[in-house]
C-alpha cells in the first residue's frame, strides 16, 4: 500500500491559507469531526486509518503547528475524506449521512469542569490570537526581504531564453502525449512552516516516481513560473495534477506531480533542499540557464542583508509559532481532561461501520 503525506493549511505570509474547498469538491464522500482539537481528533484518525492500511493507499494530512498529530485522512480508492473541520472553512453539509457525515464531539465534555477553568481557557486563547498575529507579521516582513533578494535577480533574469528552456523541458516531458479526458487539479502544501522549523515530504511524495527534476536556482530566477506553465499544460494535455504551494508564500508553486506520466519537478532549493540521489534524478539550474551576467558577486552585500533580515525574522515567526503550540497544548488538555476519551472508541466503530457501507 502506498501512503502519502502532505499539509492542507498553514500559518503564511498571507495569515492562515487552507485547500481544503478544493479536495473536498474532488471527493465523493466526506466525513467532518466538529467540536473536537487536534490532540482530541488526531487518534481518532490514526486508529480509522490503522483500520484501513493495510488494505487500501492513505494519504495523511498532518497538523503544521503539531507535526506529529493529523487532521485528517483521505482513502482515494474509496473517494473518501475524514477532516476535523476547525481546520478548515466552514460549509453548509447538503447530503448530511449520503454523502456527508457530521461527528460533533462538543457534548462529550464535563460542563462543570470546563466552567471551572473558564478564565484558563480564555487566557490561553487569547495568547494564540495575539501569537498567531506575531507570527503572521513576522513572515511577512520575511517576505519583504525576499522580495528585495528576487528584485536583484529578476533585473538578470533572461526571459526569452527562459522561455524557451521552459518550452523545451515542457516538451522533454510530455512528448506527444495526451489523455482523452478533464484534467484535475488537485492543490496542497508540500511542507508547512513549524514550531520545530521546516518540515517537508517532498522524497516521500515523489519516491516512487520514475523522473524528478530538482530545480535548483535562487529566488526571482523564474521556478515557480515555469511550474505553472508545466501545471498548466499537464491540464491542457488531460493530465491529472498534484499543484504543492509555497508553506510561506501560498502563491508561489514549489512542486508538480504527474503521476499518470511518473514525473515530479519541483524546488529543491532552502528551506526544502534535497539533491539527487536516484540514476534517474536529474538537476535544472534556472540561474546557471536564465540568469545573464553574475549577480551573486555584483549584489554581494545587497543579498547577504536582505538574506540576514529575513533569517531574522523567520526565526521569531518560528518562535512565535513554538509559543502558539505551548498555549494551544496546554488549552487541549484541559478539554481532555473533561472527557472520558474511551467515549470516542464509538466514534471510531461508528465511522469505519459508514465507510464499509459505501
Amino acid at each position: 500500500m502506498v501512503h502519502y503525506r502532505y499539509f492542507m493549511g498553514g500559518t503564511t505570509a498571507k495569515g492562515y491559507v487552507n485547500f481544503y474547498e478544493n479536495l473536498i469538491e474532488q471527493l465523493e464522500r466526506v466525513v467532518y469531526i466538529e467540536g473536537g482539537f487536534t490532540t482530541i481528533v488526531s487518534p481518532i484518525l490514526q486508529r480509522v486509518a490503522n483500520h484501513f492500511t493495510n488494505h487500501y493507499d492513505i494519504d495523511y494530512i498532518h497538523n503544521h503547528l503539531m507535526t506529529d498529530q493529523l487532521e485528517g485522512i483521505v482513502i482515494p480508492s474509496l473517494d473518501i475524506g475524514i477532516f476535523d473541520r476547525t481546520k478548515m472553512n466552514q460549509k453548509r453539509v447538503v447530503y448530511p449521512m449520503l454523502y456527508e457525515k457530521l461527528v460533533y464531539l462538543g457534548d462529550r465534555y464535563d460542563y462543570d469542569y470546563l466552567k471551572n477553568h473558564e478564565k484558563d481557557l480564555q487566557k490561553h486563547r487569547g495568547e494564540v490570537k495575539t501569537l498567531y498575529q506575531a507570527a503572521i507579521d513576522h513572515f511577512q516582513t520575511a517576505l519583504s526581504h525576499h522580495h528585495q533578494v528576487e528584485k536583484l535577480y529578476v533585473d538578470h533574469l533572461n526571459v526569452e531564453r527562459a522561455n524557451q528552456e521552459t518550452e523545451q523541458l515542457i516538451q522533454d516531458i510530455f512528448e506527444n502525449s495526451s489523455l482523452h479526458k478533464p484534467g484535475s487539479v488537485k492543490h496542497r502544501y508540500l511542507g508547512a512552516a513549524t514550531p520545530e522549523g521546516p518540515v517537508d515530504y517532498v522524497m516521500e511524495l515523489t519516491d516512487e516516481l520514475k523522473k524528478r527534476i530538482f530545480i535548483k536556482g535562487r529566488s526571482g530566477t523564474g521556478k515557480s513560473t515555469m511550474l505553472r506553465k508545466i501545471a498548466h499544460e499537464a491540464k491542457n494535455r488531460g493530465f491529472d495534477i498534484e499543484i504543492y504551494h509555497c508553506g510561506f508564500d501560498p502563491g508561489s508553486l514549489d512542486m508538480v506531480i504527474l503521476r499518470e506520466l511518473s514525473v515530479a519537478i519541483f524546488d529543491a532549493t532552502a528551506p526544502h533542499e534535497h539533491d539527487p540521489i536516484k540514476e534517474t534524478d536529474e538537476i535544472f539550474d534556472v540561474y546557471e540557464r536564465f540568469i545573464d551576467g553574475h549577480p551573486d558577486d555584483l549584489y554581494h552585500d545587497e543579498l547577504a542583508k536582505y538574506k540576514s533580515s529575513y533569517k531574522e525574522e523567520m526565526l521569531k515567526a518560528k518562535e512565535c509559532l513554538a509559543d502558539i503550540k505551548k498555549q494551544q497544548v496546554e488549552f487541549e488538555q484541559i478539554y481532555q481532561q473533561s472527557m472520558d476519551l474511551d467515549l470516542t472508541t464509538n466514534v471510531e466503530d461508528d465511522l469505519i461501520k459508514w465507510i464499509l457501507k459505501q
